[in-house]
C-alpha cells in the first residue's frame, strides 16, 4: 500500500476530461446488458445516454461534491466522485479503467475515504447496483447493506469505535 500511497494522486476533473470520464463510465458498466444478450452498439448507445443523465443529476443535486480524476503514476486511471456532507461522506462513484482493476487501487482509495470518515466522525455511505462486481470489495472493507431496492444496494461503513 505504501507504493500506492506514493503513486496515486487525485486532481479535479475538468471539461477536457469529458471523453476520458465517458470511457471510464462505459468500462465500469454494461456487464448486465451483455448478460441479457444486448449487442455492443446498443450497449454503447444506452451507456452514453446513462452517462449524460448521471452528469445532469450530479450537476443539479451534487454541486459541491468533488469530481476527481484518479491518477496512478501520473496516468489517468479512473474517477472518484465524493459528496462531503454535514452528516455523512457519500461516495457517489468510484470507477477504474480495466487495466487498473484488481491491483489494490480501489481498496486504497476506499480505505482513504474510511480514514476521512473516521477522522470527521461521519459514516461513509454509497449506493451500488446489486450485481456490480465491487459489492464483494465493499463488504470486505466492512460496508454493510442498510437497504436495497430491486436494482441497488445502499451500503454504509462506520468506524468500529464510532457513536454517530
Amino acid at each position: 500500500m505504501s507504493q500506492l500511497n506514493e503513486s496515486v494522486t487525485l486532481r479535479p476533473a475538468t471539461a477536457a476530461d469529458a471523453g476520458f470520464l465517458l470511457d471510464v463510465y462505459k468500462s465500469s458498466r454494461g456487464d448486465d446488458m451483455r448478460g441479457l444478450g444486448w449487442d455492443e452498439a446498443r450497449i454503447n448507445e444506452f451507456l452514453t445516454m446513462q452517462y449524460e443523465a448521471q452528469r445532469t443529476f450530479e450537476t443539479k443535486d451534487h454541486q459541491p461534491a468533488t469530481n476527481e480524476v484518479i491518477l496512478c503514476s501520473g496516468q489517468p486511471a479512473g474517477r472518484l466522485f465524493v459528496d462531503y456532507r454535514v452528516d455523512e461522506i457519500r461516495c457517489l462513484d468510484v470507477a477504474l479503467l480495466p487495466e487498473f482493476r484488481n491491483q489494490g487501487l480501489g481498496t486504497f482509495l476506499l480505505r482513504r475515504l474510511q480514514k476521512r470518515a473516521e477522522a470527521s466522525h461521519k459514516p461513509l455511505r454509497l449506493q451500488v447496483i446489486r450485481f456490480n462486481r465491487a459489492v464483494s470489495l465493499f463488504e470486505r472493507l466492512g460496508f454493510v447493506r442498510t437497504s436495497e431496492t430491486g436494482t441497488h444496494l445502499q451500503m454504509e461503513w462506520k468506524s468500529t469505535g464510532s457513536e454517530f
